[in-house]
């Protein structure tokens, strides 16, 4: 039997680096061990932009889920693959912090453990003057930093871990998605190198699956999120 949300089971924040770091991956991968332990949770994404890809990142999100229900479903689906307040813009739409805010709520009082996917970063806007990382804050959720294994992810990973620290925001883990095999010489290094950079956090790395399905894919991850789940 699945256990509903309490507050002994913290809601989690998948959120990137960068755009196309593979968050979706990741959070569909955290849904689905979290269930796998009893957990009643559910993947929610609040605005998804860029509906090209096909399945979406919702369409994966509600696979990982299993159980359906209206309340997940995104509060604005945009075409363009912008950041949410700058495409709900030129769309001519809009969503306010409180419908996101009070979605959540509603998620929980349902019963439901939360994997919330953000967009990009932890500073993009969700709308405008609010961000991801003031919904992390808000919410008292526990961020699991998604970041490329390869070259650039130092820098990019340490300020985003800045930020939530800053904001008092726990990290549960950072990710480091897509290591080759073999390596290159910046796959190979960044794990150490972070370890000195931002020491005390959980790093796991995920191979590259270049020929697999993003189901394929989610399936291999979940082994390798369990030790982030394991107090839970």
């Amino acid at each position: 039997m699945l256990r509903s949300w309490s507050a002994s089971v913290p809601d989690f924040l998948v959120t990137g680096t960068d755009t196309g770091v593979g968050k979706t991956v990741i959070a569909a991968a955290l849904v689905t061990a979290l269930r796998a332990t009893g957990v009643r949770a559910i993947g929610f994404k609040p605005v998804q932009t860029g509906l090209a890809a096909a399945p979406s990142d919702v369409e994966l999100l509600a696979a990982a889920s299993t159980e359906q229900t209206a309340l997940c479903a995104p509060l604005l689906q945009l075409p363009e693959t912008l950041a949410p307040a700058v495409a709900a813009d030129r769309a001519g739409t809009m969503v306010s912090a409180r419908d996101i805010e009070a979605r959540i709520e509603l998620l929980r009082r349902g019963g439901f453990s939360l994997v919330i996917e953000g967009a990009g970063g932890v500073m993009v806007p969700l709308v405008w003057g609010y961000t991801v990382l003031d919904l992390a804050e808000r919410f008292g959720l526990e961020a699991v930093v998604v970041g490329r294994a390869g070259l650039g992810t130092l820098n990019h990973v340490a300020m985003t871990v800045a930020m939530l620290q800053a904001r008092h925001i726990p990290i549960r883990a950072i990710v480091l998605n897509g290591r080759h095999d073999p390596p290159d010489l910046a796959e190979s290094t960044n794990p150490s190198a972070l370890a000195r950079m931002v020491p005390g956090l959980a790093i796991v790395e995920v191979p590259h699956h270049s020929q697999s399905t993003p189901a394929d894919v989610i399936r291999a991850v979940v082994p390798l999120v369990h030790d982030v789940i394991a107090n839970t």
